[in-house]
């Protein structure tokens, strides 16, 4: 009986070893989730950073992560083999105007894989701290009733150089009520939308700073 105890011990020693190992590789996986950002860069289009959020113990055992874009990109199947920037590990870099769901497969150094599913999101914080600028309007009647107006944006030029594009939502009567300047000209009107139309009303502003921020504000057309 002490022999076979003996002989024994080995292969549960082994046993228990195997099971460690399968659960804490399980466990470590668990640990893995996925996230991006998101930057506003005009003309309906983001760019955005997707990478994977896990502590460094379990991000060291990653050998590389694979990331299946839309169909639509070219090289939609893509590797990033290196931790890179750590505030986003293993983060890939792209640009888009739309969301879609990305399939990513971590692989581990061991041999093992987790899959994962990320669904893209493009959002824009507001700003910690109004910037000082402040929407105003002129406008011209050009016949009975009928006015050329042009909103437009005031504020220190320091402040206006730190602003990506301007959104300006009008009136859902308008042909494309949704309309966006990037470009901020030159004088003391900035980023400058003209118009033509018959009625007042209150007109929606996003301000898209370059740090990816944004600022929302209102104006009162006036005539």
């Amino acid at each position: 009986m002490i022999q076979r105890q003996t002989t024994m011990l080995p292969k549960t020693a082994a046993f228990l070893a195997g099971m460690c190992l399968i659960l804490c590789l399980s466990s470590d996986a668990q640990e893995i989730s996925t996230s991006n950002t998101s930057r506003y860069v005009g003309n309906g289009r983001w760019d955005w950073t997707v990478y994977i959020r896990a502590v460094p113990q379990v991000l060291n055992k990653i050998r590389c992560v694979e990331y299946k874009l839309h169909p639509t990109f070219p090289n939609p199947v893509r590797n990033v083999c290196a931790l890179e920037d750590p505030h986003y590990p293993f983060g890939l870099k792209s640009n888009g105007w739309g969301v879609f769901e990305i399939s990513i497969k971590v692989i581990f150094r061991n041999g093992t894989v987790r899959h994962l599913r990320h669904m893209l999101k493009f959002e824009a914080p507001p700003v910690k701290d109004s910037l000082p600028i402040t929407p105003d309007n002129v406008a011209n009647e050009v016949r009975a009733g009928l006015w050329r107006w042009t909103v437009f944006l005031r504020g220190p030029d320091e402040v206006l150089e730190q602003i990506q594009c301007v959104e300006y939502t009008l009136h859902p009567t308008f042909p494309d009520p949704v309309q966006e300047v990037c470009d901020r000209g030159e004088g003391p009107h900035a980023f400058v939308l003209t118009a033509t139309g018959w009625g007042t009303f209150q007109i929606k502003i996003r301000v898209f700073v370059k740090d990816g921020h944004v600022q929302e504000l209102t104006h009162q057309l006036e005539f």
